[in-house]
């Protein structure tokens, strides 16, 4: 061997005195994390115009235990975007008066620190087994779906496209109508037949920019069944549905549009338990 060799096995780097002051330290709990975003957002002025929107739209809704249902956030341990998000909707529920354990979330990429701040909060985690029973609207129910893709969007509409499921239907996510405006209606029809006949029957309030968080929350709107066109939810119903029912029954083009980039592992992984036994129109 080279007398100038190093036997590299051997050899122990020296670390910094940086290196080393850090040794030890750990971040804070996620509990902690989401405490101190809960509390800026009750000083942005953002939120106090988000929660007179919510409590405008969410007026025509009563019931003595309404419920959230909350698909796609992603994980809180590993994103601000969904730690934010996730503290946005506490402080909704808060202000609605909506209690902890109303709430039920999926996300096929929840972690168990996840999981472990879901059970500290009382609220409860669905099994991927039991996502696609919970996605039907029993009682009014915020569905909580932030830059989901648009098929997971038809996928809650076609699990609730029956009198009772749409008139519980209260949507946060994106808006909707959107979509009709920048696809081909031959495109939606097969992809997405559900979301293509809802939306135009929506009402829609769309939420401001947020200058402290512009990508958690651009394009949110607070979306339902129009309270003010009585018998709308029959028009929707009565609609031809055997376009629907051959969209329905085929699998939608993957679509490589801008808003599937967001969030779009956890909603595919939804998409993907909860198709296989999703109703149809009938």
């Amino acid at each position: 061997m080279n007398a100038h060799s190093f036997a590299y096995s051997d050899f122990i780097p020296v670390k910094s005195r940086k290196n080393r002051n850090r040794k030890g330290k750990s971040s804070p709990p996620l509990s902690t994390l989401l405490a101190a975003l809960q509390e800026q957002l009750r000083q942005e002025e953002w939120f106090a115009q988000c929660s007179r929107i919510l409590d405008s739209s969410w007026s025509g809704f009563s019931a003595q235990k309404p419920a959230v249902l909350c698909l796609g956030l992603g994980s809180p341990s590993s994103s601000l975007v969904a730690r934010v998000q996730l503290a946005f909707l506490t402080e909704t529920c808060k202000r609605l008066d909506i209690a902890a354990d109303s709430v039920s979330l999926y996300d096929p990429i929840f972690t168990t620190e996840d999981t472990a701040l879901f059970e500290e909060l009382q609220m409860n985690v669905l099994s991927k087994n039991r996502d696609t029973e919970s996605y039907s609207l029993s009682v009014p129910t915020i569905c909580f779906m932030p830059h989901c893709d648009i098929e997971l969007y038809d996928t809650l509409l076609r699990a609730n496209w029956n009198k009772e499921g749409l008139s519980n239907l209260f949507l946060l996510g994106n808006q909707l109508q959107e979509y009709l405006d920048n696809k081909p209606a031959s495109v939606l029809e097969t992809s997405v037949p559900f979301l293509l006949r809802a939306a135009p029957a929506l009402d829609s309030q769309p939420f401001p920019i947020a200058s402290a968080w512009p990508t958690a929350f651009n394009n949110m709107s607070a979306q339902c069944v129009s309270q003010s066109r009585p018998g709308i939810v029959d028009l929707l119903l009565a609609a031809p549905a055997s376009a629907a029912a051959a969209g329905a029954s085929s699998k939608p083009e993957k679509d490589n549009s801008s808003e599937e980039t967001l969030e779009g592992e956890s909603c595919r992984g939804i998409l993907e338990s909860a198709r296989a036994s999703s109703p149809r129109p009938t």
